[in-house]
């Protein structure tokens, strides 16, 4: 029974081996893909941060941005609005002056908007209440073809007049003129007060 005795002994001492290496093998191979899967971890958090901080970076530029873009914005309203002041500025001026420099401001858009034929104007009841001596002799005067005729009917307008050739009107109000002439004016405007 000896014999037997060994051999169960020496099975048992054989397999405590080969489960001894198995347990070594698998603490091994546990090892390696715990230090695999702590590796990757760490990869995946550092491409986690990296794309958060480039989130967070598109972010902030896309703010500072809108942040510009708006400042931009508000820049030009501001721009716009002081122009617009400068010019009802300059349209209440001129709705002002008095009646001397009035007249020949009248005078001087007659010269360049008469046409080369007969036609009529129309004045403002307040501009026809004062008109200075000779007006209609003074216009004429310095037209090199056609006539104006002063109409005694008011028309229904501020400052400035109408001139009338048949269908043709000629709207020469310090309204109409300002406001075709706006943009030209912003422009100038921006020059002078931006430059």
């Amino acid at each position: 029974m000896a014999g037997l005795n060994k051999i169960i002994e020496r099975i048992a001492q054989d397999s405590a081996a080969k489960c001894d290496g198995i347990i070594f093998d698998a603490q091994n191979e546990a090892t390696k893909i715990k230090e695999a899967a702590i590796v990757k971890v760490n990869n995946d958090k550092a491409a986690t941060i990296d794309a958060a901080n480039k989130e967070a970076k598109a972010l902030v530029d896309m703010a500072e941005s809108g942040a510009q873009l708006e400042g931009k914005k508000v820049l030009l309203a501001t721009r716009v609005e002081i122009i617009e002041k400068a010019i009802a500025k300059a349209s209440e001026k001129l709705a002002s002056m008095p009646e001397e420099e009035y007249f020949a401001a009248i005078y001087a858009l007659v010269k360049n908007y008469a046409q080369d034929a007969e036609g009529s104007m129309l004045l403002s009841e307040k501009d026809l209440g004062r008109l200075p001596k000779d007006f209609e002799k003074k216009i004429n005067a310095d037209l090199k073809g056609g006539k104006i005729t002063v109409s005694k009917d008011p028309a229904d307008i501020s400052e400035g007049f109408i001139l009338v050739y048949g269908d043709i009107e000629i709207n020469c109000t310090f309204d109409a003129l300002i406001a075709d002439a706006k943009d030209d004016i912003k422009d100038e405007l921006y020059n002078i007060i931006f430059a």
